[in-house]
C-alpha cells in the first residue's frame, strides 16, 4: 500500500510539474498583459477606493486620476533611468578606442612575455609562439567580422521584432488597465461566486505569500544595493557608476555569487595600487550590500519560499535551462506553484 501511495504521489507530482511547465512555456506569454494589468489594478484599487469613499472624490477623478499619476510616475522613472544608462553607454563607446588600445597594449606585453617563456622552455626558435599567436588572433578577428556581417541583418530584425513585441505588450497592459477601471469589481464578484473559487483562491494565496513576497523582497534589495554600489562607485569617481552599480546589484541578486564577486577584486586592485581610500569605499559598499541583504531578507521575507539556498539555486538553474533568462524568476515561481497545487490535492491513505 505504501508503495502504491508513493507511486501515486510521484506520478501526480510529475503531472503537476508538466502542467506548470506547459503553462509557463506556452500560455503565460499569451495572458501576461491581461494578468499584469489585473494585478496592477488590484494594487491600485485600494487607493482609488479610499479617494472615492473616504475623501469624497468623484469616481472619474479618483479612479482615472490615480491611474494617470501611476502612469506618469512609471514613465518619468523609466525615462530617468534610460537617460542615465544611455548617457553612460554613450560615454563608454566614445572612449572605447582608448580602452581598446590600452587593452591591446597590455595583452601584447603579457603575450610577448608568455611566448618568450614558451620558446625558451620548449627550445623553439625565437618568435615561433608569438607568430602562431598573432596568426590565430588574425584568423579569429576575420571569423568574427565575417560572422558579424552575415548575421547583422538577422540581428537587427530580431531586435526590432523584440522591441515591437515589448511595446505591444505595454500598450495592451495600459489599455487593459483603463478597461478594468469599470470592470474590476464585477470581475471580482463573478470570481468569488465561481465554483472553483475556493481551490483557486488557496493556490493564489500560496503563490502570493511565497512567490510574490520573494519577488517584492528581491526587488527592494536590488534597488537598495543598486543605490549603495552606485554611490560607492561615484565616490571613487568612476564614470560608469550608475550602469556598473546596476550590474553589480543584479549579480548580487543571484544565489551564491553576491556583490563581492566584483567589489572585492576591485577593492584589492585599488589597494595594490595604493589607492587605499577607494579600496576602503568599495569594501564598505560590499559590507553594506551584504548587511542589507541579510537584514532585509530576514525582515521582509521571513520563512519566504521555504527553499534553502541549494534548492533555490537548483530552481533558478533549471528555470534558466527551460525558459532562458526569464527562468531566474519563473524557476522559483514554478516550484511555488507546484507545491501550492500539490498541497491542495487529497492524498490516499
Amino acid at each position: 500500500m505504501k508503495k502504491q501511495t508513493l507511486w501515486y504521489n510521484f506520478i501526480f507530482l510529475l503531472c503537476i510539474s508538466i502542467g506548470v511547465y506547459l503553462f509557463f512555456r506556452y500560455l503565460l506569454t499569451l495572458i501576461f498583459p491581461f494578468l499584469a494589468a489585473y494585478v496592477l489594478m488590484r494594487i491600485l484599487f485600494p487607493v482609488m477606493d479610499f479617494l472615492h469613499k473616504k475623501c469624497r472624490w468623484p469616481h472619474f477623478l479618483s479612479h482615472y486620476g490615480t491611474l494617470f499619476l501611476f502612469f506618469a510616475a512609471i514613465i518619468s522613472g523609466t525615462l530617468f533611468l534610460l537617460s542615465k544608462i544611455i548617457g553612460q553607454l554613450r560615454l563608454f563607446f566614445s572612449n572605447f578606442p582608448v580602452y581598446r588600445q590600452i587593452l591591446k597594449n597590455t595583452f601584447s606585453q603579457r603575450a610577448n612575455t608568455v611566448c618568450s617563456c614558451i620558446d625558451y622552455y620548449f627550445h623553439l626558435e625565437s618568435g615561433t609562439s608569438d607568430s602562431l599567436l598573432k596568426h590565430q588572433i588574425a584568423q579569429f578577428n576575420q571569423n568574427i567580422s565575417e560572422s558579424f556581417s552575415e548575421n547583422l541583418g538577422t540581428t537587427l530584425i530580431s531586435c526590432a521584432s523584440s522591441w515591437f513585441r515589448v511595446i505591444a505588450i505595454l500598450f495592451m497592459i495600459c489599455i487593459s488597465m483603463f478597461l478594468l477601471v469599470k470592470e474590476l469589481e464585477p470581475i471580482n464578484k463573478k470570481y468569488r461566486n465561481s465554483r472553483y473559487y475556493q481551490q483557486t483562491h488557496s493556490i493564489l494565496l500560496h503563490v502570493k505569500k511565497s512567490g510574490l513576497s520573494y519577488l517584492r523582497t528581491e526587488g527592494i534589495i536590488l534597488t537598495i544595493n543598486w543605490f549603495i554600489c552606485s554611490l560607492g562607485l561615484f565616490l571613487i569617481h568612476n564614470s560608469y557608476f550608475f550602469l556598473l552599480g546596476m550590474g553589480i546589484a543584479v549579480i548580487d541578486a543571484l544565489p551564491i555569487l553576491g556583490s563581492g564577486l566584483v567589489l572585492i577584486p576591485m577593492s584589492l586592485y585599488f589597494f595594490i595600487n595604493s589607492s587605499y581610500l577607494s579600496a576602503a569605499i568599495l569594501l564598505t559598499a560590499y559590507i553594506l550590500t551584504l548587511l542589507s541583504r541579510e537584514f532585509l531578507e530576514a525582515k521582509l521575507l521571513g520563512e519566504g519560499m521555504g527553499l534553502n539556498p541549494f534548492f533555490m539555486l537548483a530552481a533558478i538553474f533549471i528555470g534558466l535551462q527551460l525558459f532562458g533568462i526569464a527562468g531566474i524568476l519563473l524557476g522559483p515561481l514554478s516550484v511555488v506553484l507546484i507545491r501550492g497545487i500539490y498541497a491542495l490535492v487529497p492524498k490516499p491513505d
